[in-house]
C-alpha cells in the first residue's frame, strides 16, 4: 500500500513537472511570437514640404497628380529640413532637389531610373523641372548683370558644384561699369544656394555688395517681386495661373535644370526602386509600412 501511495506521489510530481516545463514553453513561444510581431515591417515616416514651397507645388502636380496629401504627412519649411528629418529617421521619405544629394540619405531609383544629372539632361529621369528666377518687367541695371553672370561660364559652373544641371553657357562674364545701388532676391530654397554662391562671387566681382539673397519659399518668392518688394524672385515651379492675373507682367528667367530625388534613410533597406505609382501610394497614405513594398 506504501509503495501504490510513493508510486502514486512520484507520478503526480512528474505529471505536474512536465506541465510547469510546457507552460513555460508556451510562454516563452508566446513572448516570443508577439516580440517578433511587434517587430515586423518599419513604420512609414512621410515628410514633405509646406505650402509655400514651389518644389511641393511641382511635386503635388507631377507625382500626385493634383490628388491629397495623407494628413500625417510632416511639413518642412526647406529641403534642408527635409534633408535633416530623413537622414534623422529610419522609416522616413522625403524628396529633394538633386544638389542636397549626399552620403547621410539614399536617392532610390525612381521607375529603375537613378536620380543624377546625367539622366536629367537625357530625359530620362521622370521627375524634372526647371529652376527659375522671376522679375517685374524685363531686367536692367544691376538685376540684368547678375542674370547674366548667372548664364555665364562662372555661373554655370556654380549650377553644376552644387549638384544640379547645368545648361549651356554664354560664355565668360564680362564686368561692367557703373552699376550703383543693390538688389534683393528671394523665395525658392531650392535656388537658393545657387543664388547665394552667385550673389557673393557677384559682389566680390565688383568689390560692393550689390546683391543679397534670402530664402522664404518660391510662392514668397514670386509674390516679392509681383509686389515690388524683392527685383528677384526665386522659384523651382512655373507660375500659377492666379500668379500670372495678378502678376501679368512677370518674366521669367531658366536659373538651370533640376530633378527632385526621393530619399529615404541609409538605414532602410527594405526598397532600392519605387514606381512613381507607389511613390504617390505612399504620399497618399495607402502604404504605412516598408514592408507593404516588398
Amino acid at each position: 500500500m506504501i509503495d501504490i501511495q510513493k508510486k502514486t506521489k512520484k507520478e503526480g510530481i512528474f505529471a505536474l513537472s512536465l506541465l510547469a516545463i510546457l507552460m513555460l514553453v508556451i510562454t516563452l513561444f508566446s513572448g516570443c511570437t508577439q516580440t517578433n510581431n511587434e517587430n515586423q515591417g518599419l513604420p512609414i515616416v512621410v515628410v514633405g514640404r509646406d505650402s509655400a514651397s514651389g518644389t511641393r507645388e511641382f511635386f503635388w502636380e507631377h507625382v500626385m497628380k493634383k490628388g491629397n496629401f495623407t494628413t500625417t504627412m510632416l511639413e518642412k519649411n526647406s529641403n534642408g529640413a527635409v534633408h535633416q528629418t530623413v537622414s534623422t529617421t529610419q522609416g522616413a521619405i522625403g524628396y529633394v532637389g538633386l544638389g542636397y544629394l549626399d552620403e547621410e540619405v539614399k536617392a532610390v531609383k525612381i521607375n529603375g531610373i537613378e536620380a543624377t544629372v546625367a539622366n536629367v539632361v537625357a530625359g530620362t529621369y521622370p521627375i524634372s523641372r526647371a529652376l527659375n528666377m522671376y522679375t517685374n518687367g524685363e531686367p536692367t541695371g544691376i538685376a540684368l548683370e547678375f542674370l547674366k553672370y548667372l548664364d555665364s561660364t562662372e555661373g554655370q559652373a556654380i549650377v553644376e558644384d552644387e549638384g544640379f544641371v547645368p545648361k549651356t553657357s554664354t560664355g565668360s562674364y564680362v564686368k561692367v561699369d557703373g552699376l550703383l545701388g543693390s538688389i534683393t532676391i528671394v523665395g525658392s530654397t531650392t535656388v537658393l544656394p545657387i543664388a547665394q554662391l552667385a550673389a557673393e562671387d557677384f559682389n566680390t566681382l565688383y568689390g560692393e555688395n550689390l546683391v543679397a539673397v534670402s530664402g522664404g519659399g518660391s510662392s514668397v518668392g514670386v509674390q516679392s517681386v509681383g509686389e515690388g518688394s524683392a527685383i528677384i524672385g526665386m522659384a523651382s515651379r512655373e507660375l500659377k495661373s492666379s500668379e500670372t492675373t495678378s502678376y501679368p507682367n512677370l518674366v521669367k528667367h531658366i536659373v538651370c535644370n533640376d530633378g527632385i530625388a526621393i530619399i529615404i534613410n541609409p538605414e532602410n533597406t527594405y526598397v532600392e526602386d519605387l514606381t512613381l505609382e507607389q511613390v504617390q501610394d505612399i504620399y497618399d497614405g495607402t502604404y504605412t509600412n516598408w514592408d507593404e513594398l516588398e
